[in-house]
């Protein structure tokens, strides 16, 4: 039986491996045997720990694999608070670990307004997401001053500078979109999100809530061509 004590920093439990590899107790050992897994055994312990960012690898690697055949639609929807480990892997594997929101600052800002994350899946697999965060002036002036992209996404986008989506003009919405690279359908991807946003601010509308300026910020060629072909200046 695996054991379920918390793996130290940088390290998986054998049930959170079985978990995110989607594989039972002998697979598990077979890979280990195989030497496909390497499992650590602390001094002095006998339960061992696997390292986390080898089986990230494999994770994604699996996921990369089902992504790559994928054949059915992909489904736009609102994020759930299930979603936001999914949204913090996707920004980490984009942007890296130090320039994106830790999990828990992400379900912080999510707690404050559970109207601003979306995501796009596909296979169960979230491939994409956006954000629409509408912020204090203090805030968005601060963003906007030309801040580093890094200071911003960890500092600037907590709880205290997030407001609410109430009926009526709001000013200051910041959007932040991210899609996963590598795929076959990533530019598929990144059109879908765009065109299922305009639906979500149409839905708000129709609530009477209008969103008057929209702001973003994009350091790739992409990013840049993308805000320009929406017509931001």
């Amino acid at each position: 039986m695996a054991k379920t004590a918390k793996a130290p920093k940088g390290f998986y439990t054998a049930k959170e491996v079985m978990q995110k590899l989607g594989i039972g107790n002998s697979t598990l050992y077979s890979y280990i045997g195989a030497g496909k897994i390497t499992k650590v055994v602390p001094p002095n312990r006998k339960e061992g720990y696997y390292l986390k960012s080898e089986i990230d690898r494999m994770v994604r690697a699996k996921e990369a694999f089902i992504l790559q055949y994928a054949t059915d639609p992909s489904i736009f929807e609102k994020a759930s608070e299930e979603d936001i480990e999914g949204i913090t892997d996707l920004c980490i594997e984009l942007f890296g670990k130090n320039n994106t929101a830790s999990y828990d600052a992400r379900l912080a800002q999510y707690h404050k307004n559970r109207d601003i994350f979306y995501v796009l899946r596909q296979d169960e697999l979230i491939v994409g997401y956006i954000g629409m965060v509408p912020l204090t002036n203090e805030a968005i002036k601060t963003i906007m001053s030309g801040m580093e992209e890094e200071t911003f996404r960890t500092g600037i986008l907590n709880p205290e500078n997030i407001t609410q989506f109430k009926p009526g003009a709001v000013d200051n919405v910041f959007i932040v979109l991210g899609v996963r690279q590598g795929l076959p359908r990533s530019r598929h991807y990144g059109f879908r999100i765009i065109s299922n946003f305009i639906e979500v601010l149409e839905n708000f509308a129709r609530k009477g809530v209008f969103v008057r300026k929209f702001y973003g910020t994009s350091r790739t060629r992409d990013g840049i061509n993308l805000a320009k072909s929406m017509k931001f200046k």
